[in-house]
């Protein structure tokens, strides 16, 4: 799936450092920061953080971010989706880290002398690196990708940027997540330290390779971490004892070096040149031998005998906790829906300038106001052709949608001034929905008022949490505030309400009801409903059809005149007309106007009496 980090790499913490004390440390050893930036409400996504810039030929930025916790070894795979899951489904620890990967590293031999700084962390710093958030949109969305990211010279500033943090006194321990290693402070600083000196890439603190015995016989060297390269990991399977286990460590680790600094990949069919003259054949291989479950290369010398039967299937002995399919589902949707977001959010504020100019056009009046509203001259005509009872029901059915007024229509035109626009995640949605699309429909929504991309991405997750709620499938009891929500999915105009911030996780979410119309919908790649709400606590607030947002012509059906229109138009007629005799009638010159228009009245009610009397003794004369 997508990742929004390219690389990365973390420096353990006895305690939560200060951000002042990091940008001090690495602006002396020549670092530039490019911003500071306070924590965000997802800090498993983002943390109090500096951005470095690189220099990089494909524009990569650097995030420095403080994570004031321990290490998250689980990722969020254990437990049902949370924003835990999804910030590590979008390479937030790392891309391609594991489950588990800390626990392992520690388990591991060779890397023991770090473990006791590992076990006493208590906070982190990560050290990412992106092409994707660096860029800044300055035209419409683009679905051209960034550039393509340079593996080892992003992963090489990265470790000297690490070596840099790790002089401060309350480091503990280097982790690389992806490498599934750790090295002591003055382990990597070695490392780095070396490599500069050899003019070569530091592979030890990028690369783990380890190896075991299989049987008296055959033995088995691997290597973790070769995906910061986009290449596959390397299983070498040794039939001749005659070779010790540093020879073959050492034959992997040339082999590793001369990939990565010439960039030479390798695949099925591929040989090399082995230790005591041997060749050797790859053979590419879905599932590894080891934890943890990885694409590999798999590796036999040419003639060899067969190989035990460990060594040909993937090794199930280690039972961390890996993503289902559900989780793994999820994380794939909120990884395309944040890219989304990331392309639509800066556009939001010209979106609302369409919105607003929609709600002061006559064009609004006509599509929405007389679709979302009736008018009294709806509940008029009605009750002239139909029996009281039934027309008292009819009316009882729409008084949800609430009657056409003055002060209504005054709230929709506050909309266009100080409303926001906002994108809205689905929620609840009317059976009738698909069936009629040309029709406004009650529905439930689910807003984030900080309309970031986090949030949204949030919202959307707790969304579907509160959905299983309104279908019976969620726990209740984990969720009381959000159940009894859910239990009344009754429309009522204008009705906000916050779901309870400690069943969110502090993050504040609205429950929205909303007229929908599925032909005013978005496209379906478009993770959102666009709609414009009064800010605060009550207020106005309505669906906008992307027809308006659009700059497509051909964005979706045109808009028609709503159901009560031709009704409004005679209400609207019925108002001007009295209006004007409101008008006419104002003031103290009005006084006598209506004195005026009385006596005349009264003039010509004497005139045509007088001339229905004649007509009347005429008739009578003639009869009699």
């Amino acid at each position: 799936m997508q990742v929004f980090f390219s690389q990365g790499v973390a420096v353990l913490f006895s305690k939560t450092p200060d951000l002042g004390v990091l940008r001090l440390h690495l602006e002396r050893a020549g670092y530039t920061i490019s911003s500071m930036e306070e924590p965000s409400e997802w800090p498993e996504m983002q943390g109090a953080m500096l951005k470095l810039g690189t220099n990089l030929s494909n524009g990569a930025v650097c995030w420095v971010d403080i994570c004031d916790f321990r290490w998250p070894d689980d990722m969020g795979c254990s437990e049902p989706p949370t924003r835990l899951t999804a910030a590590h489904a979008m390479g937030a620890f790392g891309p391609s880290v594991k489950p588990g990967a800390l626990a392992r590293a520690m388990e591991a031999p060779g890397y023991q002398e770090a473990v006791p700084g590992a076990q006493a962390h208590q906070a982190f710093v990560r050290l990412r690196m992106s092409t994707f958030f660096q860029q800044t949109p300055s035209g419409p969305p683009s679905d051209t990708p960034p550039p393509v990211p340079q593996p080892a010279h992003e992963l090489a500033f990265l470790l000297h940027a690490a070596a840099t943090l790790v002089s401060a006194p309350e480091a503990t321990a280097f982790f690389n997540p992806t490498g599934e290693l750790l090295l002591t402070p003055q382990g990597l600083t070695s490392c780095v330290a070396h490599a500069a000196e050899h003019r070569a890439f530091p592979i030890e603190p990028v690369c783990r390779v380890r190896g075991c015995p299989v049987d008296e016989t055959w033995s088995f060297v691997d290597s973790i971490g070769l995906s910061q390269f986009n290449l596959p990991d390397h299983e070498f399977c040794w039939g001749d004892p005659a070779l010790s286990r540093q020879e073959q460590i050492s034959f992997m680790l040339g082999l590793i070096r001369y990939q990565v600094e010439n960039s030479v990949r390798v695949g099925s069919s591929h040989t090399t040149d082995g230790p005591l003259g041997k060749r050797w054949r790859a053979e590419e291989r879905e599932s590894s031998c080891m934890q943890p479950p990885r694409a590999v290369l798999h590796w036999l010398v040419d003639g060899a005998g067969p190989e035990p039967e460990v060594l040909r299937a993937r090794h199930d002995a280690d039972t961390t906790p890996e993503p289902n399919e559900r989780q793994i589902a999820v994380g794939a949707a909120v990884d395309e829906v944040f890219k989304s977001l990331e392309k639509w959010l800066p556009h939001r504020e010209s979106m609302r300038q369409r919105a607003a100019d929609w709600i002061l056009s006559p064009e609004f009046v006509t599509t929405y106001y007389d679709d979302a509203h009736f008018p009294a001259e709806f509940q008029r005509e009605l009750e002239s052709v139909l029996p009281k009872d039934e027309a008292q029901k009819t009316i009882a059915s729409i008084q949800h949608r609430g009657k056409q007024r003055p002060a209504l229509l005054a709230q929709y035109m506050e909309l266009a001034t100080k409303g926001q626009l906002w994108f809205a995640t689905p929620l609840m949605s009317n059976p009738a929905f698909d069936s009629k699309p040309d029709t406004l429909l009650p529905c439930g929504v689910l807003v984030a008022p900080d309309q970031t991309s986090e949030s949204i991405t949030l919202g959307g997750l707790f969304a579907a949490r509160a959905y299983d709620l309104y279908v019976g499938d969620g726990d209740a009891a984990k969720y009381p505030g959000t159940a009894r929500m859910m239990e009344n999915d009754e429309f009522r105009l204008f009705y906000r309400e916050a779901f309870p911030l400690e069943e969110t996780q502090g993050q504040r979410f609205l429950y929205l009801c909303l007229l929908l119309k599925k032909e005013w919908m978005p496209p379906e790649e478009v993770p959102f409903v666009p709609m414009m709400a009064l800010p605060g606590a009550a207020g106005a607030m309505m669906q906008i059809p992307w027809q308006v947002l659009s700059e497509n012509p051909s964005a979706g059906p045109p808009l028609k005149p709503g159901t009560f229109n031709k009704y409004a138009v005679k209400e609207r007629e019925r108002e001007k007309r009295d209006a004007m005799l409101e008008e006419r009638y104002k003031g103290f010159g009005g006084f006598f106007v209506r004195c005026w228009d009385y006596t005349v009245l009264a003039f010509w009610a004497l005139f045509w009496l007088g001339v229905a009397i004649a007509v009347i003794k005429e008739v009578m004369k003639r009869l009699f």
